[in-house]
């Protein structure tokens, strides 16, 4: 089974684009401050998300599977979520 869990930061405004079929997909880079690195996340929004806008700079966190990103020389894996939760601060 692959199951992760990652807690970040949302740095930066997230890409929105639509499917033909109209289904909403945000694609943005988690920050993960204790390993200094980033993450790309994808993520199909059935969810009904909080607007991406107002929470740049907090933390979230985001469970999903791991998936390798095709055509890249080397290993390069995306967070595919199944759910992104807000924390508190």
């Amino acid at each position: 089974m692959n199951k992760v869990f990652f807690a970040g930061k949302l740095k930066v405004k997230p890409e929105v684009v639509y499917t033909p079929k109209g289904e909403k997909v945000v694609r943005f880079p988690l920050w993960i401050e204790e390993g200094d690195f980033s993450i790309d996340v994808v993520c199909i929004d059935q969810q009904g998300l909080k607007d991406f806008d107002e929470n740049i700079g907090k933390k979230i966190m985001v469970s999903g599977m791991l998936t390798k990103t095709l055509g890249r020389s080397r290993d390069v894996f995306t967070l595919k979520a199944n759910k992104i939760l807000w924390m508190e601060e």
